[in-house]
């Protein structure tokens, strides 16, 4: 099982519930406990409601919803290759730097982050559009300047916050870029222990170093910090911090206002980026970039630093609240 799975396993295994596969390669399980059975289908259980959870995937309608419901969000709109005409007028009324995405996606993947000019946004929307259906929409925003946090809500009020950093190493003044990334991506073999997955070196990453005037051979100085990438995205090396305890009480707010807006989901995970997360937040302070109804468990549960936080038993409660008990 992968990392999220197997955390949610173990903790319905703690509490009695007996766990069997019925199709590995799709990560199908069956859980039982006394008379209550569940399909487990990865973290997907009968307390999703299948229509919301689609819902939940397609950025240009979680947008409008937030919209609605009186939430920031990065300013900008969504066009297709038929209005594509129109795209650039008004990325240059928006102004750089720009975000460019696709309607529906995940890891980060055909997402392109810090886009400065008309010439590159060019570029990028040649390659999304080539990597893409044609019938596939896509969004170009103006990109918020801030740091980038996860945050967990449930629909019973509990909450963890962790704050995600993209890709970097740390300069031993000794070290080249490349060799930093491997010897880092080396400690992150054995995902039992943190969240963690390898720095991943890409033409994107390359690209990052040369905007900075760097490359993979530098040696930074000891103690420099040299970031790879925008993206924050753990699957492409970012690393994770709990900062439930910092985080603002308006943020949690912010948290259970959007759930809210999502009638049926039971908790969800929101990607907001802020100014200063230990600040009350306004609507110039933050932006909402996106909403998971499937979301990560290991970011919360094995953060590089802070207090993990146990959301599979939260998920746990939802999912066989008959256990609460159990587990008490």
């Amino acid at each position: 099982m992968h990392t999220n799975q197997r955390l949610l396993v173990e903790e319905l295994v703690k509490r009695g519930v007996s766990v069997e596969i019925l199709d590995a390669e799709i990560e199908l399980l069956l859980a039982k406990y006394q008379g209550h059975q569940e399909f487990l289908l990865d973290r997907y259980s009968s307390i999703l409601p299948f229509p919301v959870t689609k819902l939940a995937s397609d950025k240009i309608f979680v947008k409008n919803m937030l919209e609605r419901g009186n939430l920031a969000v990065p300013q900008g709109r969504h066009f297709d290759i038929e209005s594509v005409k129109y795209f650039f007028e008004y990325a240059e009324y928006l102004g750089f730097p720009l975000v460019l995405k696709p309607n529906w996606g995940s890891y980060g993947n055909n997402v392109y982050i810090g886009i400065k000019s008309l010439n590159e946004l060019k570029a990028c929307l040649k390659d999304l559009i080539s990597s893409l259906s044609k019938k596939i929409p896509f969004l170009i925003e103006r990109q918020f300047v801030g740091q980038e946090y996860r945050v967990f809500i449930t629909k019973d009020g509990r909450f963890a916050v962790a704050h995600r950093d993209p890709a970097h190493v740390i300069g031993d003044g000794k070290q080249s870029i490349a060799r930093l990334a491997e010897i880092e991506s080396a400690k992150r073999q054995d995902r039992s222990r943190y969240c963690l997955y390898p720095i991943v070196i890409d033409e994107i990453a390359t690209k990052f170093l040369q905007q900075a005037g760097l490359n993979l051979d530098c040696v930074p100085a000891v103690g420099e910090k040299v970031y790879l990438r925008y993206s924050s995205n753990i699957a492409k090396g970012a690393s994770c911090a709990d900062v439930t305890d910092k985080a603002h009480p308006s943020v949690i707010e912010i948290a259970k206002r959007v759930l809210k807006l999502f009638p049926g989901l039971p908790y969800l995970g929101l990607d907001l980026m802020t100014k200063d997360i230990s600040a009350p937040q306004e609507s110039s302070s933050y932006v909402i970039v996106e909403i998971n109804a499937n979301p990560s468990l290991s970011l919360h549960m094995l953060p590089v630093s802070g207090q993990p936080r146990n959301v599979a038993a939260w998920v746990a409660d939802l999912i066989f609240p008959e256990t609460i008990l159990t587990r008490e």
